[in-house]
C-alpha cells in the first residue's frame, strides 16, 4: 500500500456515520496521527499500538495485555471489517 497516495475521507465518513459525534472525531483525530506515522514508516504502526496500549494501560491501572482484551471485545466484527472498512483503505494504492 502507498500510505501517501491514500485519501482517507471515505473512511472518515463511515467513522462519522456509525459513531457518536464526539467519538468519531476523536477516531478521526486518531487515525490521521496513525496515517502520519504509516507515510515516515509503515513499521512505526505496530510501535504506535503498542505504545497506545502500554499507556492505556497506566493511565488505568492496569494490564496492556488487559487493555488489548478490551479492545478486542470493542472491536468491529471480521465481517465488518472485510465488508466495509477495510475496502475503503484497499481503493487506493493498489
Amino acid at each position: 500500500m502507498d500510505w501517501h497516495e491514500l485519501d482517507p475521507a471515505a473512511l472518515f465518513s463511515v467513522v462519522r456515520e456509525d459513531t457518536g459525534a464526539a467519538d468519531a472525531e476523536s477516531m478521526i483525530w486518531a487515525l490521521e496521527q496513525a496515517l502520519a506515522a504509516a507515510r515516515i514508516d509503515p513499521a512505526l504502526l505496530d510501535h504506535l499500538a503498542a505504545a497506545a496500549v502500554c499507556a492505556v494501560a497506566y493511565r488505568d491501572g492496569g494490564t496492556p495485555r488487559l487493555v488489548a482484551e478490551q479492545l478486542f471485545r470493542r472491536a468491529v466484527t471480521d465481517e465488518s471489517w472485510r465488508g466495509r472498512y477495510a475496502q475503503l483503505l484497499e481503493t487506493v494504492g493498489e
